[in-house]
């Protein structure tokens, strides 16, 4: 499944698991934890690109919601806590590799 099929077949409403499911069909998600650095370097680069070239696409087309000057990106997909997206001072839990975010909002948010 290429990735453009991946966002023509994903419900309006859907699971955290449905949308693994449907991104596992697009790549297989746990292989990323075992391909050799450079292929898990050339895969962020180009899922780095794809977000880039899509937010400019949005901002473009007037669909970037920006309240304060400080654009917000709406995700709908599993939280996976990363450097990134980690609340301050929480240390790395690399339960995500298996559950693939599947559940782990709740683990930084609801509880």
């Amino acid at each position: 499944m290429t990735l453009s099929e991946f966002a023509k077949q994903l419900p309006a409403e859907f699971t955290e698991q449905e949308f693994v499911n449907l991104m596992n069909r697009v790549i297989d998600m746990k292989s990323i934890v075992d391909m050799p650095e450079a292929e898990r370097d050339a895969l962020f680069d180009g899922a780095q690109y794809l977000v880039d070239f899509i937010l400019l696409v949005r901002e473009v087309k007037g669909e970037l919601n920006s309240p304060e000057g400080r654009p917000v990106v709406a995700y709908r997909g599993p939280f996976v806590p990363n450097a990134l997206t980690r609340p301050d001072g929480v240390a790395v839990d690399p339960t995500a590799l298996e559950t693939l975010g599947v559940g782990e909002g709740e683990k930084y948010f609801d509880g």
